[in-house]
């Protein structure tokens, strides 16, 4: 598989796969080089439990500010503090944010987006940040 996968049509940064198609995307790019990460949506119904989540499972340095901007640029900044440049983040259960909290979801879905943007931006194209809905 090739490491610049394509995704979804007009979202190059977010997909949405069942779970059969995940696991062969996320064996693909570890063979690939990336740096493969899960966040589990059955632990992510509140945004306090979120953001709780999140800095475990992702690793972040202990001074994560636990809101929207703090996620953005912890997100963005993963391939610097996990020295790698590719990072594949697979977001299993999302159903169960969504149900729980259909805001909390879309924002979720709102900040990745920002979080590959600024990823781009500030390495100059040089990281690649994706993030796999498992549904």
């Amino acid at each position: 598989m090739d490491n610049n996968f394509l995704l979804i049509p007009n979202s190059p940064d977010i997909a949405d796969l069942p779970p059969a198609e995940a696991g062969a995307l996320a064996a693909a790019a570890r063979a690939g080089g990336f740096a493969v990460f899960e966040l589990d949506g059955a632990q992510m119904k509140t945004k306090p439990a979120l953001m709780e989540h999140s800095e475990r499972a992702l690793g972040f340095p202990g001074d994560f500010g636990k809101n929207w901007d703090a996620m953005i640029d912890y997100l963005g900044d993963m391939a610097n503090f996990h020295d790698n440049p590719k990072i594949l983040i697979f977001v299993k259960n999302p159903s169960e944010i969504l149900t729980s909290d259909p805001k909390l979801y879309a924002d979720l879905r709102r900040i990745c987006g920002l979080s590959c943007d600024n990823a781009r931006e500030w390495s100059r194209s040089t990281v690649i940040l994706k993030f796999v809905f498992i549904s």
